[in-house]
């Protein structure tokens, strides 16, 4: 196989692509146009190259599609919802292209959502946590609020929600203690994190899990002393994290003022980027993830790792991981519908279960809401030598992955919808 590069189209929109060609020229097909919305500034931007990375190298590693190579065709959203909206049209309108792969942020990726309904184009939202996302049909409670019903025919949704990382906290309250206090950002994530997360350690421990405080911070929320101090003084055995983009400042902050001393800290979900800006101050934590770079268990995960960190010189966590993995299912997804309209594109995407993730099995999408089911592993950020400075070590693996969503009877059975 040989290797062909396309260069910049700009500086400010970018259509690079690397791919392993694998497959004669088809004149059936036009040539797959696939547009990125990603936040190369923003609250999100420390985010933004990894996310990227992930998704080029998976088209790299999967080669021609359709016998024809693929143009990426980038847009920076900037982390705002109408810059979102309108780089999406654009994308779609004046680039023509036949995919869009979303990014960061529950509401950004809402709006992109209803984008892609409107011109029927598939999306895939592989970065955020949001239950809200995961194709809700009727309406659902928990512990902090509801899940409106939010239907999204033409989104897939490929990385871990509130109710899996839920689920996951059990075996967190297992290895560190039944006392918690929560800190998150208040909006929806943040509130499903927390919500759900309350919901299945009520449910597994009853009165002897004890929620002890709770803090929550706006949105680009920088200062955390108030919460540390009232964490403190609340004496839990874990603090319960989710400020997503701002992992780095709670991080350090609670190292400084010494809650890392008193309490175990748990983030809700583990940014190999934020961990790494964090220094010593991040060793010891643990977080939920379904991929680490070096699975005893899976040697597809280091074999990613090495590739990716030869490519882009820096070793894959989320949200590069989560990218490259449901950036894959999607080009299976095209491959098996044989075809790049769009109807027959979500069709094959429902059920289709990948035989190799790099995460470990298994990692497939449901027909009834298109959200993906993958491993839950519980793990530590520790000291590396060989993936300098540290890596996601696994504690525990949850049991029951499959199972870790919300049932089929409160979502919206795409499957059964007409295209």
């Amino acid at each position: 196989m040989t290797k062909t590069r396309r260069g910049l189209s700009s500086a400010l929109f970018l259509s690079p692509t690397l791919l392993l060609l694998s497959a004669a020229p088809s004149l059936a097909q036009p040539t797959p146009r696939i547009g990125v919305l990603y936040p190369h500034t923003g609250i999100y931007a420390s985010l933004g190259p990894s996310h990227l990375n992930g998704l080029k190298l998976a088209v790299e590693d999967h080669g021609m599609l359709h016998g024809k190579v693929p143009e990426l065709v980038i847009r920076d959203n900037g982390t705002q919802v109408e810059k979102s909206v309108t780089g999406a049209r654009e994308l779609i309108l004046n680039e023509k292209v036949h995919l869009l792969v979303g990014a960061i942020h529950t509401p950004i990726n809402n709006a992109v959502a209803a984008v892609a309904d409107e011109f029927r184009i598939p999306f895939l939202y592989p970065s955020g946590g949001s239950v809200f996302l995961s194709g809700i049909a009727k309406e659902t409670s928990y512990p902090k609020g509801r899940v409106k019903p939010n239907p999204h025919p033409y989104m897939f949704y490929t990385w871990l929600n509130s109710v899996q990382r839920g689920y996951a906290a059990l075996d967190v309250a297992e290895l560190k203690g039944k006392r918690w206090y929560f800190v998150a950002t208040d909006y929806e994530h943040g509130h499903e994190a927390v919500g759900f997360a309350q919901k299945a350690l009520t449910e597994k421990y009853g009165a002897a899990f004890k929620v002890v405080g709770e803090s929550w911070a706006k949105p680009g929320e920088v200062n955390y002393a108030s919460a540390i101090t009232n964490a403190i003084a609340a004496k839990p055995d874990v603090v319960f994290v989710v400020v997503p983009g701002r992992f780095v400042q709670f991080q350090t902050q609670a190292e400084a003022m010494g809650l890392t001393k008193v309490a175990h800290i748990h983030w809700s979900y583990g940014e190999r980027p934020s961990a790494q800006a964090a220094g010593n101050a991040a060793f010891g934590v643990t977080a939920t993830v379904d991929y680490v770079e070096d699975n005893p268990d899976w040697p597809l995960s280091k074999s990613f790792a090495q590739r990716y960190h030869k490519r882009f010189g820096e070793w894959p966590g989320w949200p590069a991981s989560s990218t490259y993995q449901g950036m894959r299912l999607f080009l299976m997804a095209v491959e098996k519908a044989k075809s790049l309209e769009s109807a027959k594109v979500m069709r094959a995407l429902q059920g289709l279960e990948d035989p190799d993730p790099i995460t470990g099995r298994p990692y497939g999408v449901r027909g009834c809401d298109q959200k993906s089911y993958q491993p839950l592993y519980t793990v530590e950020w520790v000291k590396s030598e060989e993936f300098a400075p540290g890596r996601w070590k696994i504690l525990k693996t949850y049991a029951d992955p499959k199972n870790a969503l919300l049932p089929c009877d409160v979502k919206a059975n795409y499957d059964k919808m007409k295209y």
